[in-house]
Formats: structure tokens, C-alpha cells, sequence
């Protein structure tokens, strides 16, 4: 890659440009297709939209998201900003997962034009910024079709896109306290956002006027970040600092799984645009570009790696890192475009490149949308459990219960967590769970398909107090998520009788 914005570019091709904006045109089209299908969807498109709805409530109704860990609720071991973005959503359009799915769906939209306007500001080109924002949408099914789910990694991903383009295009003063207000942001929704912007900050460190620049966003970001934790952690908030950053510590790593990372994760899903974009990062005339970019990529790598691969790492994770692949290898097209000039060969060259990544990502969009019969099957469980008489345990699918009026309790996700943690809360958490289950307290327990409550609190303890009824549905897969964990409610068990 040469230096791009130090050059006029040449006039674009009007073919390539059409190739480019028929793409992505359709890239946006199946991505949109896929919204439509599932965005009005009541039950979860991923296991965890549930817990998700959980958190939001709670902010809600003004209660701790970070107390310690009981029976009735668990926190999720991330930083709550998500959940107060969806609060003016969900004030329009009800306190449902529509809410949260909404603010995802606006955050991909936002990355896919961040991502327009980074590789445009770099490249003066059109032809790769639009190419940009469609392969980024056409991404969608190998992260896992986490874009338009309620969890909160495509809003995180978006605040830091923000930060990195807001970082290129404004080198003053109130450009830096924007960059450390938006790293900020990425921070008190995901803990991993500092791992992005540490390498970021040394590039900022190293230019002209580094000390100056660099102290002002990390200062920012610091006190922002303070700020929020000291809010967020006081009063009945207390374990605010526990969960966040200590809940996930106890889960394994699986280095074995690094090689795939580089080499399933991003060459093979991205193979045209990884080798374009790591290529100009090697021929790159403009050195602080280049570097800008190694740090970039490195910061995404070193956000992305662990997370992906540690036990439970789900493809959630690639949002960040198709990105930065994707923004690499247009960035590096539209400069090889300037430098080449009108070179009829080059934009055939292109063109075929182009084309081979979209149809590589190419996949059929039916298999997003929520099973045939699902809705209907859910709205009858729910209703079903309207009518018990009493409290139903629902460990993984808790929101079902506070679908049908009843009380919610602590989600799978974060009791496994503390669990592995090996933090000193598991043992009142298991006790809490001990207790109700030796008191038959629920009217119902509804394990799920993992089959989590035969192993926890205790192994044997639900069967020794409630007897196995059968299985929640007759047709096998029903309410299966979508996108991440194929889990779903699967067996229904129904108290013992004293004399049994």
C-alpha cells in the first residue's frame, strides 16, 4: 500500500463502483431480510437475550445489578452501559427484546457507515468504502448472526469504530476528548475495549505532539471510566468490581485454539481482503499510517483472542475482528487504486478479487429466522405456565416464567461463572439454590437441554427432591435459539410427594 491521502486519486471506474454498490446493495438487502424476519420475534434468538431483558428491567425499576449473587438475580460480568442505552427504546417500543435488539440493529447500521468513512477518509474513494460497509454486513452469519441479537457486542463494537475514525480525522484537542469519551463508553459496555485502544494510544504517543495527545484521551477516558464505576458500584452495588473483573477469571483457555482463530476465524473466512489488507500494510509508504493500522489490528487481536477462545467463546467475538480485517483490506485497495491509476487490467483484477469475497461469505439467510411453529409454541408454554400455581425455576430461560407473570430468577449464564470463578459468592450461591430445592420451593423446575440442574447446586439434589415429568415440547428443537448455543427448555420436573 502507498500513501493515499497525500495524492489525488484517480477518477473511479464507473464498473468497478457498480460491482461495488450491487454487492453491497445486496449484502444490506439479506442483511435486512434476516432484521425483518426475526426482529418482532417474542422469544430468544440467543440464549442469553433473556438474561438480557432480566438486566434491563432491573435498571428499569431502579434496582442494584451488582449485589451479591442470590437466588432471585446474577449480573451479567460485563459493564452495564448497554442496558441503559436500550432504556429510550424500550420506553417506545415496550420493555421487551425488541428493545435491545433495536439498539444492536442501529449500532451494526452505525458500523457498517463508520467503516464507509474511514476507509473514504484514507482512500478519497468511494469503490472500496462502499465495498467496506457491505462486506461487513455480509460478515453477518460467520459471527454467528450476533448483530441483531439483544446482547451487547455490536453497540460496543460501534462506540470503538466511533473512537478510531474520530482518532484519523480529528488531531485537536476536542478531537482527543471525543476519542477518550467514546473509548470510555466502549469501556463501561465491554471490559475488553482498553486491550483496542492501549495500542492505539502508543501510536498517539509516538506522532508529534504525542504527550500532549495521549494524555488528554487517556485522562478523559480515565475519569470517565472512574466516574461510571464509582456510580455503578455504590450502595447494594458493591461486587460491581468482582463480577466485571473477576467472574469470567476461572474459565479455561484453550491455546489449542489459537491457530484456528488466525487461520479459520479470519483467512479463511476473509481470505481476499486479510492478504490485501496485510500485504499494504507491508508496502506502505506513509509510516505512521502503517502503524496506525499494525496497532489497530494488534488491539482488536489482543481484545479478541482470549474471549474467542477460552471455554464458552462464542463467534460474538469476530465482530471486532472481521471489522479491522475488512477496513485493512479496503484501505489498502483504495491506495493501491491511486497509485495505479486508470489501469483497465488492475479494475478487472478487482472486480474478480471483489466479487470471489462477497460469494465466499454468500449464505442462504432462511436459516436465521426463527423455526416455523416457534412463536406459536412458545405463546402455548407460556400461557402453560400462567396457569401454575406457584413459582417455575428456569434457570437458562427465566424470562419465560416473567413472560407468563412470575417471579425471574438468576440466569445459567452468570451462576456458571461464579461457579468456575472459584470466588468466595459460589458457596452462598449454591446454598441459596440448595435450600429452595430441598424446601420445594418452585411449583415447577424446567431444566434446560444442557441438563444444567442435574450437575448444580449439587449433583443428584433435584432428583432427590422432584420427580422427571417428560419433556417440556413433544417436537424435538423447538425454541432452539438461533444464533449462538443451540440450548432450549427441555425437561419438567414436578415436586415429590413427602411419602414418595
Amino acid at each position: 500500500m502507498v500513501t493515499a491521502r497525500d495524492v489525488d486519486p484517480v477518477p473511479e471506474s464507473r464498473g468497478l463502483l457498480a460491482v461495488c454498490m450491487a454487492s453491497s446493495s445486496i449484502a444490506a438487502l439479506v442483511f435486512g431480510w434476516c432484521v425483518v424476519q426475526r426482529f418482532a420475534h417474542p422469544f430468544e434468538l440467543e440464549w442469553m437475550e433473556g438474561g438480557s431483558l432480566q438486566h434491563l428491567l432491573r435498571v428499569a425499576d431502579g434496582l442494584p445489578l451488582y449485589a451479591a449473587p442470590t437466588l432471585e438475580f446474577v449480573p451479567f460480568p460485563y459493564p452495564p452501559l448497554y442496558y441503559y442505552a436500550a432504556l429510550p427504546f424500550a420506553h417506545g417500543l415496550g420493555f421487551e427484546l425488541s428493545a435491545l435488539r433495536a439498539v444492536s440493529v442501529l449500532s451494526t447500521v452505525a458500523t457498517a457507515g463508520l467503516l464507509f468513512g474511514l476507509i473514504r477518509f484514507e482512500t478519497r474513494r468511494l469503490s472500496p468504502a462502499v465495498a467496506g460497509a457491505g462486506l461487513y454486513l455480509a460478515t453477518y452469519l460467520e459471527s454467528g448472526a450476533y448483530m441483531d441479537v439483544a446482547r451487547l457486542d455490536a453497540f460496543y463494537f460501534a462506540l470503538v469504530l466511533a473512537a478510531v475514525l474520530v482518532l484519523r480525522v480529528r488531531d485537536d484537542t476536542s478531537g482527543w476528548v471525543v476519542v477518550g469519551l467514546l473509548a470510555a463508553a466502549a469501556t463501561l459496555t465491554k471490559q475488553t475495549a482498553p486491550a483496542i485502544f492501549a495500542p492505539l494510544i502508543l501510536w498517539a504517543f509516538a506522532r508529534e505532539k504525542g504527550a500532549v495527545r495521549a494524555a488528554s484521551i487517556v485522562g478523559v477516558a480515565v475519569f470517565a471510566v472512574a466516574l461510571g464505576a464509582w456510580i455503578w458500584s455504590r450502595g447494594d452495588n458493591s461486587a460491581f468490581f468482582e463480577y466485571v473483573l473477576a467472574a469470567q477469571a476461572g474459565h479455561e483457555i484453550r491455546w489449542w485454539m489459537v491457530p484456528a482463530f488466525f487461520g479459520v476465524d479470519l483467512f479463511y473466512t476473509l481470505p481476499v481482503v486479510t492478504l490485501v489488507g496485510l500485504w499494504g500494510l507491508w508496502r506502505h509508504a506513509d509510516r505512521s499510517t502503517a502503524l496506525f493500522y499494525v496497532a489497530l489490528f494488534t488491539g482488536v487481536v489482543a481484545a479478541c483472542i482470549v474471549p474467542r477462545v477460552k471455554v464458552g467463546g462464542a463467534l460474538n467475538n469476530l465482530i471486532p475482528l472481521h471489522a479491522t480485517a475488512i477496513a485493512l483490506g479496503c484501505v489498502a485497495w483504495g491506495a493501491w487504486s491511486n497509485a495505479r491509476g486508470a489501469d483497465s487490467r488492475f479494475e478487472r483484477m478487482a472486480i474478480a478479487a471483489l466479487l470471489a469475497q462477497f460469494l465466499w461469505l454468500g449464505f442462504d439467510p432462511r436459516i436465521a429466522p426463527p423455526k416455523a411453529g416457534d412463536a406459536e409454541a412458545g405463546a402455548r408454554f407460556v400461557e402453560q405456565l400462567r396457569r401454575v400455581d406457584g413459582e417455575v425455576l428456569m434457570p437458562a430461560h427465566g424470562y419465560l416464567a416473567g413472560l407468563a407473570g412470575k417471579s425471574v430468577f438468576a440466569h445459567q449464564m452468570p451462576i456458571d461463572d461464579i461457579e468456575d470463578s472459584g470466588l468466595e459468592r459460589a458457596a452462598s450461591l449454591r446454598e441459596d439454590f440448595v435450600r429452595a430445592i430441598e424446601a420445594q420451593r418452585f411449583a415447577l423446575v424446567i431444566d434446560a437441554t444442557d441438563r444444567f440442574l442435574e450437575r448444580y447446586p449439587n449433583e443428584g439434589i433435584l432428583e432427590k427432591y422432584y420427580r422427571l415429568q417428560g419433556p417440556v415440547f413433544s417436537e424435538p428443537r423447538t425454541l432452539i435459539p438461533r444464533s449462538g448455543w443451540g440450548v432450549s427448555p427441555g425437561r419438567v420436573w414436578v415436586p415429590r410427594p413427602s411419602d414418595d
